[in-house]
């Protein structure tokens, strides 16, 4: 059913029965469809390797696990987009994509000789699923700065995984719109001095906006 971005409210509303979604709830959103690529898809991703995988095995994971990249991402800019993206939006995810396809093509060279275990391999494939996310939110940057909001805040998930940069970024409190990263990239802060996240692409951060 089609879903329309009321960016006033900051909510998703379902158009033909009215149901309404908050950020928190678009952001549960996101983090159960990373849950469930990462509890149904990777193992099943992962026994086409077995043991000791051959050349054609190891394509064969690679040219699956991009397709399910690939479909995460789209699913989750079109989540933040309301379903509405425009050529921007589309440029953006392609440019995170191939981003995400350069360390693949090193992933699958090092899984080819042997370098990674499965154990480690299956580690890595939730950091691609997880930086997923990172399309839901440059949408949403987007969309919030457009429909005029000024200022963005960081909010840590404050578990026990939290980070000291995602920690001391919530601190901070109200900012420009600008001075956060997406949560996902691997980055939290862009200004004044681009900050990495410790936990890297596994961060489960999010942002909240106002006028």
């Amino acid at each position: 059913m089609p879903w329309r971005l009321d960016t006033d409210a900051i909510e998703w509303i379902e158009e033909e029965t009215g149901r309404r979604v908050n950020l928190e709830g678009a952001g549960d959103l996101v983090d159960a469809l990373i849950d469930a690529a990462s509890d149904d898809e990777i193992d099943e991703l992962l026994d086409i390797l077995g043991d000791e995988p051959d050349e054609e095995k190891v394509e064969e994971w690679k040219q699956r696990f991009w397709l399910l990249l690939k479909w995460l991402y789209i699913a989750l800019a079109l989540v933040g987009g309301a379903g509405e993206l425009v050529v921007g939006d589309w440029e953006a995810v392609q440019i995170l994509l191939l981003f995400q396809l350069d360390y693949l093509d090193r992933f699958a060279q090092e899984v080819a000789t042997g370098a990674v275990s499965k154990a480690e391999a299956g580690r890595r494939m939730r950091m691609y699923v997880n930086s997923a996310r990172s399309a839901f939110w440059t949408v949403l940057d987007r969309k919030m700065s457009e429909a005029g909001y000024a200022q963005e805040r960081w909010l840590a998930i404050g578990d026990r995984n939290t980070c000291t940069p995602c920690n001391e970024a919530d601190g901070m409190g109200w900012q420009a719109i600008g001075t956060f990263a997406q949560p996902g990239t691997g980055f939290v802060l862009l200004e004044p001095v681009t900050t990495e996240c410790s936990g890297l692409s596994l961060c489960r951060c999010r942002k909240i906006y106002r006028r």
